[in-house]
């Protein structure tokens, strides 16, 4: 069968896939510096009577990179907090119908939210916003919001295609769109790479 809309998917699914990825890196190795900042925070406000200055607008800043930056990666494995009590219980075009609507809701409040979170740093940019104990620019990080968003809308897109395709022809092969696993089939595949790893 003719499938060029699965195709086409797959390939756009695969290159935004690195994108993810590597915003996905990012955010953990922010994640990663604000531990380990953490930790000298303590041992120096404790020990040597010495904080480091300007610790909260430093977190302040590192957080938005953490909370934004993964947040297509996570909307493209399906690892974020989604209502599966109803939906994990269709089956075939009903389910997929469901999911191209509830996708498209998506769409819809990205889509708001990204002219918004420019405004927001467009404002910060132009008036030279800064953070208020060591005076951070804040504007990269407020940039960094509508940046993650358009990416997460670009994923949106993707599997909103998707599952149109399904919802057209529910017998195709699922492409670029997260598969809903039951909690036995996470279980095994926990117990299948644990004994791998031993």
């Amino acid at each position: 069968m003719n499938d060029r809309l699965g195709r086409f998917l797959n390939r756009v699914d695969s290159v935004l896939y690195r994108v993810e990825s590597v915003l996905n890196m990012i955010s953990g190795l922010i994640v990663f510096a604000l531990m380990f900042l953490g930790v000298v925070q303590i041992v120096l406000r404790t020990v040597l009577r010495a904080p480091i200055f300007g610790y909260i607008d430093i977190v302040e800043i590192a957080m938005v990179g953490f909370a934004v930056l993964a947040i297509s990666y996570v909307q493209r494995v399906g690892g974020h907090v989604r209502m599966e009590l109803f939906v994990s219980k269709l089956r075939g075009r009903t389910h997929w119908l469901a999911e191209t609507v509830s996708t498209a809701l998506g769409l819809f409040i990205v889509g708001v939210l990204i002219p918004y979170s420019y405004f927001h740093f467009e404002r910060a940019f132009n008036i030279g916003d800064s953070t208020i104990d060591i005076e951070i620019v804040t504007w990269p990080a407020k940039l960094a919001v509508p940046m993650a968003l358009s990416v997460l809308f670009i994923r949106l897109l993707v599997q909103f295609g998707g599952y149109i395709r399904l919802t057209i022809n529910p017998s195709l092969d699922p492409v670029a769109v997260p598969l809903l696993k039951d909690v036995e089939e996470i279980a095994n595949e926990e117990i299948r790479q644990a004994a791998e790893d031993a």
